[in-house]
């Protein structure tokens, strides 16, 4: 990586908010490597490799590890039996004795590529519900297929702008807003960020930060709470958009109730929140309150009285190919668990999925206002003709029934050989059907065994791209390669 310099303007920031000494310890730190770390996922099998790297205060599924490996190059991150996430953005997990304890709908709003989100999914009380939604259509997909690959069975993920959410009035028990900014946290791991920065580009950041605000305020319900982060360091985007949120738009800020070794309140703002500096702990920077909004919470202009929008058709059994899967469904009930209790419907791409029926007024109530989720809880099947073909989410499902299908064990080469695409060779006195293939105990997708041969049918926007230096590395080439 060529070194690019930190910004004159922002070391001169710096140094007028923390004073010269601890400037100077900020701006050596920024010099420094990055720590690596991951976050486990509680519902998948975890290797003892993994559990073993040293916990993160903050994160009881938070490890550090000792150095970076090849993640593409790890089956078990293909799996999502962890995310490779940040230090710093998961302070997140303090927030879990504020949330109330029942089912929340919650929204993270700018949630590519996925970590907050999968994080929320660990900490949201039982039966509650997340949307995330992603305004960029490449990293929205993105955050589609970690989502996916995470394997909870309550999301749904969209692709809208925040208005058009903030037109469900008081839909929303809690809301994410990790909001696009300057990046000044980012600095130590991503030197473009540095020579992108102006102090004329946190302005504007924050302009946009506001509007976001304004727009997404209407949805969040009266006493819900909503999360601010940014990965800056300025005070523009951080305690100064506190305030606006508190003094503007109604709201309250909370305090965390616990607090591990490190982490303290912001000195600069007299209402509690919360910085995260690369000098001070093990991550990287990072600002994040917690607002409750009032019964009186005031709502921005112009947005309190939009009109909704007439629906434009909903995802429900009977749409996408009129019903043509309603002959078919029960069929597949048996590859979940409590799958006849779940509502079914068909995606406009034609895609069976399954979603809790406590959960289905809220897609009914996207769908009302023109939003079409890119996925609705747990897709199960794709229908072509009269073939049922097994959706690849099914197999990272951790709602698959235990029984549903046969699973066959590969080694680490036939893993990656797997996930390029390439064509694998199951066992030939295997019945004929369709398996799920894993990875130390994790599963990661289906094939279809024809007998001689068996069909790879891991999607291709999936696939590793340059898998020859994963086997050279590993010392085979692929076409000697057996599962």
């Amino acid at each position: 990586m060529t070194s690019v310099a930190l910004p004159e303007a922002f070391c001169a920031q710096m140094i007028d908010l923390l004073g010269s000494d601890e400037a100077q310890e900020l701006f050596t730190a920024l010099e420094q490597p990055s720590p690596v770390s991951i976050r486990l996922n509680r519902r998948k099998h975890t290797p003892q490799m993994l559990e073993a790297g040293q916990p993160i205060a903050w994160s009881p599924l938070g490890r550090y590890l000792t150095e970076r490996p090849s993640f593409v190059g790890d089956p078990l991150w293909h799996s999502g039996a962890y995310y490779v996430q940040e230090a710093s953005s998961m302070i997140l997990s303090l927030i879990a004795p504020l949330m109330p304890q029942r089912s929340l709908n919650a929204l993270d709003l700018c949630a590519a590529p996925g970590g907050k989100s999968t994080l929320l999914l660990d900490l949201l009380p039982e039966a509650s519900l997340l949307v995330s939604n992603e305004v960029v259509r490449t990293r929205a997909h993105i955050l589609q297929e970690n989502l996916l690959k995470w394997g909870h069975p309550s999301t749904i993920v969209t692709h809208v702008m925040p208005e058009a959410l903030g037109r469900l009035t008081s839909a929303f028990d809690l809301i994410l807003v990790d909001a696009p900014c300057s990046g000044e946290g980012m600095f130590r791991k991503d030197h473009e960020a540095r020579s992108e920065w102006s102090p004329e580009a946190v302005l504007h950041c924050a302009s946009r930060q506001r509007s976001i605000l304004n727009d997404i305020w209407p949805s969040l319900a009266p006493g819900g709470l909503m999360i601010y982060s940014t990965c800056t360091m300025n005070l523009e985007e951080n305690e100064h958009m506190l305030h606006y949120i508190t003094s503007t738009l109604g709201g309250e800020a909370l305090s965390l109730l616990q607090l591990p070794e490190g982490i303290e309140p912001s000195p600069y703002s007299q209402e509690p929140c919360y910085r995260m500096m690369p000098h001070r702990v093990s991550g990287e920077g990072l600002f994040m309150a917690i607002i409750r909004k009032g019964e009186g919470g005031k709502v921005s202009d112009g947005l309190s009285n939009t009109k909704r929008r007439r629906p434009r058709g909903k995802a429900s059994a009977k749409g996408g190919r009129e019903g043509q899967a309603l002959t078919t469904m029960s069929a597949i009930h048996s590859w979940l668990q409590r799958g006849a209790d779940r509502h079914w419907g068909q995606s406009r791409e034609g895609e069976l999925f399954a979603l809790e029926e406590a959960h289905w007024p809220m897609l009914e109530r996207l769908e009302a206002e023109g939003i079409h989720p890119l996925t609705s809880g747990i897709p199960v099947a794709i229908l072509k003709g009269r073939d049922l073909i097994p959706h690849p989410a099914l197999a990272h499902s951790t709602e698959l029934a235990p029984k549903a299908f046969e699973e066959v064990e590969l080694t680490r080469l036939g893993a990656i050989r797997y996930l390029a695409g390439e064509a694998i060779t199951l066992p030939l006195d295997l019945p004929v059907g369709w398996y799920i293939v894993c990875y130390e105990g994790n599963r990661l997708g289906f094939v279809k065994h024809l007998g001689r041969r068996s069909n790879n049918h891991y999607p291709a926007p999936w696939r590793i791209r340059q898998p020859q230096p994963l086997y050279q590395r590993l010392g085979a080439m692929p076409d000697i390669l057996e599962p």
